[in-house]
């Protein structure tokens, strides 16, 4: 049975403060499968790639030989390791097996740790795994489509897991659609009244296990309930753009997680509501079951 999903504040809880944290940020590369702005599987794009694995205990051994030792995680193998799943997944594309953008973070995960996103064991990945999971306590895998977005800065799926004994205890995903920049009728002021301006909206959508891309249909819904918006506060707004994406993913066909839905992170920013500040910004948070009952 799959270990259930939970928020990336209760992984957080879950995983405690870390002994020692391995990153290998930002790999940039061309995948090809995932689709595009348009919805288009399949075609060529820029994504940047990271991870971060977080150590059970110090490194000791690594530290006081001055040597890349087991109880640590060599930064550059990871990399490589990374770059030929996404190598192989390129080769499988090329002849009709393009994968989805959550085939292709569980197949990083797969090659990483021998178990895919759901915590079972991959078959014939035994001893094959790239991570010694005895020293892991914490994994996130992130994959970032900088060009899947007609308004946006990318879209992003994140996969994070807290291991004991090299088990995973909990697991999270989260959807994230980044840096939307949305022309909005929005504030409280007699100018902000008179015309549109610009809202920078991050969306995430956490405990979120649909295998197949919907990030371009959902930036289509969230763009629209924003354009055709006319609140004065982002408290409102916010409000407004979780029930249009409670009803989007509930009437999507996705399977809810479990009892307490999905999970929604809102933040919104208004770059030239305060002249002196960078954005005046809002975040809201809350689980989809709340606006189902409504």
């Amino acid at each position: 049975m799959p270990v259930s999903l939970q928020t990336s504040w209760q992984l957080q809880n879950a995983a405690g403060e870390p002994s020692a944290i391995i990153r290998a940020r930002n790999l940039q590369t061309i995948i090809q499968g995932p689709q595009d702005a348009w919805g288009r599987p399949g075609r060529p794009q820029p994504a940047l790639v990271s991870a971060e694995v977080s150590l059970a205990q110090p490194f000791g051994s690594s530290s006081s030989g001055d040597v890349v030792a087991p109880d640590t995680v060599h930064y550059g193998l990871l990399s490589k390791s990374i770059l030929a799943t996404l190598a192989r997944l390129e080769t499988r594309a090329g002849k009709g097996d393009a994968a989805t953008l959550h085939g292709v973070v569980d197949g990083i995960w797969t090659d990483l740790t021998g178990l895919d996103v759901t915590g079972a064991q991959v078959h014939g990945t035994e001893n094959k795994a790239f991570l010694n999971l005895s020293y892991i306590r914490c994994l996130t895998v992130s994959v970032v489509l900088t060009k899947a977005s007609l308004l946006g800065s990318g879209i992003g799926l994140t996969a994070s897991a807290v291991f004991q004994d090299s088990i995973v205890q909990s697991r999270g995903l989260s959807l994230q659609l980044q840096g939307l920049r949305v022309p909005t009728l929005i504030g409280v002021n007699d100018n902000e009244r008179k015309a549109k301006q610009i809202v920078v909206a991050n969306i995430g959508v956490e405990k979120y296990s649909n295998e197949k891309d919907g990030y371009v249909p959902l930036e289509a819904i969230v763009v629209d309930a924003m354009m055709s918006s006319s609140f004065e506060t982002l408290e409102a707004l916010a409000t407004y753009l979780a029930s249009h994406i409670t009803e989007h993913i509930a009437s999507s066909g996705a399977d809810s997680p479990d009892s307490s839905g999905w999970h929604l992170q809102i933040g919104l920013e208004k770059p030239t509501a305060v002249p002196l500040a960078d954005a005046a910004c809002v975040e809201f948070r809350t689980s989809t079951q709340s606006f189902m009952k409504k």
